[in-house]
């Protein structure tokens, strides 16, 4: 069997960027609830981080690896 070294190597790749994504837009959320208690940006960026979240669970599953990520 012959692996495709360089899709994996852009899955996992994509994996550590969406990873990174949503460690920021999780600093964010905290900063918007913290200093301007901006309820729009708020939800904007849950909604981003909800949507980048539901695209890792899907990146990891086409590794073959049930992870159910929940939103902190």
């Amino acid at each position: 069997m012959i692996m495709n070294t360089d899709g994996m190597s852009d899955k996992y790749i994509r994996i550590a960027e969406l990873s990174e994504q949503i460690e920021r837009i999780n600093g964010m959320i905290t900063i918007h609830h913290e200093s301007s208690d901006n309820q729009s940006m708020v939800r904007q960026y849950t909604y981003k981080r909800d949507e980048l979240i539901a695209e890792l669970e899907a990146a990891l599953q086409s590794l073959h690896l049930n992870v159910r990520l929940a939103a902190a």
